[in-house]
């Protein structure tokens, strides 16, 4: 229980961390950008889930294995979202 509490944790201080660099940075993101951020943080939350499920299961290779086939996706989106959305634009 207690992961499913810090994965939620860590889901809510990352979208915080976005909407303050965004600030600081003075993006003008359109609306599209914020879904585009939002569905990638609960596949974040999923792939997350989706590991302790596993462990919780007794399944450590179960969970190594669909883990990484899943996380690797969300490293891409990632980075995507890094280098198109949340990259200064230039004016």
């Amino acid at each position: 229980m207690f992961a499913h509490l810090l994965i939620g944790a860590l889901a809510g201080a990352s979208l915080l961390l976005l909407v303050d660099y965004a600030r600081k940075k003075e993006l003008t993101l359109k609306w599209w950008h914020w879904l585009l951020t939002i569905l990638g943080i609960i596949y974040a939350i999923f792939v997350l889930e989706l590991i302790v499920g596993f462990f919780s299961e007794g399944a450590p290779q179960a969970a190594l294995v669909m883990g990484g086939m899943t996380g690797i996706v969300g490293v891409v989106w990632g980075v995507l979202l890094r280098r198109f959305v949340f990259a200064k634009q230039s004016a």
